[in-house]
């Protein structure tokens, strides 16, 4: 047996293996190109930054420009786009009157009513009475501006089996020397038991006058007519 062991280490062999033969490992780092990225990104925007500075600076540096500096600059270019006043009043449009400036008149019969002729005779010195524009004379307003105006009366009367005319009339140069029938109500109503009963009478229209026409009220009977001088009115407005 003791020769079997001796044999048997005679053939072992040991070997060493020395750590230095081989070359040393070199560790891969991976993160080398994400951190370049983010290096590139970081002056990337640090250069954004450097460039708005500069052109605030840039801005707020400039000297400023007065008024008259710039109308001296105007003039010094171009002038084909230069326009006077009078060019941009001919393009805004056109200012509607106002209404303070456009003619009115209201009256309230007067006491007596008429002077015989049927003509109406009107209050202009109590209010609510108003004139503007127009002007009252012989019973009759004057227009003194061209215009289409809104003419209008209104009558109280009594109804006795009587009959009523209510008119307004013009009278202008422009046709003839007599007046002319603008509007005109007539009523005849007989109310039994001999009884009175108030009627009314309202004309309204819009006409065409001229400087210098007039415009009346008639009726055929002014005693007719009721003394209440607010139920009885006349007047125009130009539209």
């Amino acid at each position: 047996m003791a020769d079997a062991a001796e044999s048997v280490n005679k053939d072992m062999k040991v070997f060493v293996v020395d750590s230095q033969a081989f070359p040393p490992q070199v560790s891969v780092r991976r993160d080398g190109p994400r951190l370049s990225v983010i290096y590139l990104l970081l002056a990337v925007a640090l250069l954004g930054v450097f460039i708005e500075a500069g052109f605030i600076w840039h801005l707020y540096s400039r000297p400023t420009t007065t008024s008259d500096d710039q109308k001296v600059e105007y003039r010094k270019g171009d002038n084909s786009f230069s326009r006077s006043p009078h060019d941009f009043n001919e393009v805004l449009p056109a200012k509607p009157p106002k209404a303070e400036s456009k003619p009115a008149a209201f009256l309230q019969s007067a006491s007596p009513a008429s002077g015989g002729n049927g003509v109406l005779h009107w209050r202009t010195d109590s209010f609510p009475v108003f004139m503007r524009g127009l002007e009252y004379k012989n019973n009759s307003l004057y227009v003194q501006q061209d215009g289409h105006y809104y003419i209008f009366s209104k009558i109280a009367h009594l109804e006795n089996c009587n009959y009523f005319k209510h008119q307004v009339m013009q009278w202008t140069e422009r046709y003839s020397s007599k007046a002319i029938e603008l509007m005109q109500s007539s009523r005849f109503i007989c109310v039994p038991n001999n009884s009175q009963w108030r009627g009314n009478s309202y004309l309204g229209g819009v006409f065409q006058l001229f400087k210098g026409d007039s415009v009346f009220v008639k009726v055929n009977n002014s005693s007719q007519v009721h003394s209440d001088a607010y139920e009885n009115f006349f007047g125009a407005f130009m539209i």
